[in-house]
């Protein structure tokens, strides 16, 4: 091969590369409403928390709805957190970030993350916050019924 052959192979080989090299990769897109597949409800455990309050028997547990359009999670008998005109984006192979509109407060927007952690459990977060954190709750959360 003479020395004009080699250098024109080696510049096309060279610019391939350099496509190869240079192509981005797209930001993950936000989508309206809520990922199909976190629909329903979700719940952790139930437990006794009748002892914090002095009670022989209080049974609790911590629940998240997921709509179509709105996300809401609470306490047995708390108001909770709830978001309403929902778009979400998934991050990473097992986790959804979800923000809307704070219901409580209409100006603020809120973000929970689900981030599933085994078969059929998901871990749940509120602006960054584990929901369960700093309470005797389990923070496993599993379906109940695809149904919200």
């Amino acid at each position: 091969m003479n020395k004009g052959t080699q250098l024109i192979v080696t510049a096309i080989a060279s610019l391939g590369f350099l496509g190869a090299v240079t192509t981005s990769t797209q930001a993950a897109t936000w989508h309206k409403g809520t990922p199909t597949a976190l629909r329903g409800h979700w719940k952790d455990k139930t437990i006794n928390i009748g002892k914090y309050f002095g009670m022989k028997k209080f049974d609790s547990y911590e629940s998240v709805r997921v709509r179509k359009s709105s996300v809401n999670a609470y306490l047995t008998q708390s108001a909770g957190w709830h978001i309403t005109d929902t778009k979400w984006k998934a991050i990473g192979k097992t986790a959804y970030t979800i923000v809307g509109r704070n219901e409580l407060n209409k100006l603020h927007q809120a973000r929970f993350t689900f981030k599933r952690v085994g078969h059929g459990y998901v871990h749940v977060y509120y602006d960054g916050s584990n929901i369960a954190a700093e309470t005797p709750f389990s923070p496993n959360f599993y379906r109940v019924s695809k149904k919200a």
